[in-house]
C-alpha cells in the first residue's frame, strides 16, 4: 500500500506517517522502484497500535520501546500505564486541593496569595517538625488565613502539631468566615472519629453564634470523646445551648473522665441559668449515684463536684453523702459543706 492509501485507511495523515518513519516508530516494509514508501498489513497493524498507545499518554520513544520489546501483546505495559495514570491523578488532586485552599482564603493581592501558597506547601510537609514550624510561623506574623489552617488541622495526626495549628487558628483573620466554618461543619460528618474530634476542638475557638449549633450537634456523636469535648466547650458559654450539655457533663463526672473540668462547666451553667438549673443538676447527680453506676469512686467525684454548685441546691445531697458508708466520700462531702458555709 502506498502512503496515501495507508493515510486514508488509518486516519493518520501522510505527514505524520513520514514523521513516524523518520523517528523509527512505523517504517514501511519496502520501497517501490521509484522510491515511494510501500506498507504491508503488518505495518498498518503496528501503526494502529502506535496510535492506541499514544492515546493512552505515551510519548513516541516509549511507544517504540514498548512495541519493540513486546511486539506480541501488552504484557506489563498496561500495568505501567495504570501506575503512571494514578500518579498523575494524585498530583492533580494535590494541585486541586491547594487551589481550593487558596480560593477559600480569598487573598486580596498577589503578595498575599504567594504567602498563602507557601503556607499551604509547608503545612503539607511530610515532616512533623516542618508542619509545626509552619504553624508557629504563620501565627507569629500577620494574621494567617483560616482555610489552609483548618484543612491542615483536620488532617494532622501529631498532637503537638495539632495544638500549634489550633493556636494559629485562633489568630486567623477570617476564622469566622463562612468557608472555614463550613469546612469544620462538614468534618463533623467524617467517618473517622479522630477527624471529628479535631473539628470540635477547632469549633470551640470560633464565634459563639457560629460554634454553638455545631457543638450541640456534636453532643450526639457516636464517639464519647467527641461528645465530651463538645460538652466541655459548651458549658462555660452559658445560655440555652450550654444547658443541653448537662447530661454529657454529668456522665464525665460519674465516669471520672475530665471530671474536674466537667464539674467546673456544670458550675458555670448553674451560675448563668435560671434558679431551677442548680436543683436540676443536683437531682440528676443524685439519680446517677443511686443507679447501677453509683460506685464509691463516683460518689466521691459527685461530692467534689457539688463544691461548684450553690449550697441551697446541694445541701440535702451533701448531708446524705456526709454519712456515706465510704469514709472518703463522707470526708469529702463534709469538707465541701464546710467550704460552703
Amino acid at each position: 500500500m502506498r502512503i496515501s492509501e495507508v493515510a486514508e485507511r488509518s486516519g493518520v495523515s501522510a505527514r505524520m506517517l513520514r514523521y513516524y518513519d523518520r523517528q523509527g516508530v512505523v517504517r514501511p516494509s519496502g520501497r517501490t522502484t521509484s522510491g515511494y514508501r510501500e506498507y504491508d498489513e503488518q505495518d498498518v497493524w503496528r501503526l494502529l497500535r502506535v496510535e492506541g498507545l499514544r492515546a493512552l499518554g505515551l510519548g513516541l520513544r516509549e511507544v517504540r520501546e514498548a512495541l519493540d520489546a513486546e511486539p506480541g501483546g501488552p504484557g506489563s505495559l498496561l500495568g505501567e500505564l495504570v501506575s503512571r495514570t494514578r500518579a498523575q491523578l494524585a498530583q492533580q488532586r494535590e494541585l486541586l486541593s491547594r487551589l481550593e485552599q487558596l480560593e477559600a482564603s480569598g487573598p486580596a493581592d498577589w503578595a498575599r496569595a504567594l504567602d498563602t501558597v507557601q503556607l499551604i506547601k509547608r503545612l503539607g510537609s511530610g515532616r512533623a517538625e516542618s508542619r509545626y514550624r509552619a504553624a508557629i510561623d504563620s501565627a507569629t506574623g500577620s494574621a494567617p488565613p483560616a482555610g489552609p489552617i483548618v484543612r491542615a488541622l483536620l488532617d494532622e495526626p501529631e498532637p503537638g502539631v495539632a495544638a500549634a495549628l489550633r493556636w494559629a487558628l485562633g489568630r486567623a483573620e477570617d476564622l469566622d468566615a463562612g468557608e472555614a466554618v463550613g469546612q469544620l461543619a462538614r468534618a463533623l460528618d467524617h467517618p473517622d472519629p479522630d477527624v471529628r474530634e479535631r473539628a470540635v476542638r477547632a469549633i470551640a475557638r470560633i464565634d459563639a453564634a457560629r460554634a454553638e449549633p455545631l457543638l450541640v450537634r456534636a453532643l450526639t456523636d457516636p464517639s464519647g470523646e467527641v461528645r465530651a469535648l463538645s460538652a466541655l466547650a459548651l458549658g462555660p458559654r452559658g445560655g440555652g445551648a450550654a444547658e443541653l450539655a448537662v447530661p454529657a457533663l454529668i456522665d464525665l463526672v460519674i465516669t471520672g473522665e475530665r471530671d474536674v473540668e466537667a464539674a467546673e462547666a456544670l458550675g458555670a451553667i448553674a451560675a448563668s441559668a435560671g434558679a431551677e438549673m442548680p436543683e436540676r443538676i443536683v437531682r440528676a447527680l443524685a439519680v446517677r449515684i443511686d443507679a447501677f453506676d453509683g460506685t464509691p469512686e463516683s460518689r466521691r467525684r459527685v461530692a467534689q463536684a457539688l463544691a461548684e454548685l450553690p449550697l441551697r441546691a446541694t445541701g440535702s445531697l451533701l448531708d446524705r453523702l456526709a454519712t456515706d458508708e465510704d469514709r472518703d466520700t463522707a470526708r469529702i462531702a463534709d469538707y465541701v459543706r464546710g467550704l460552703a458555709r
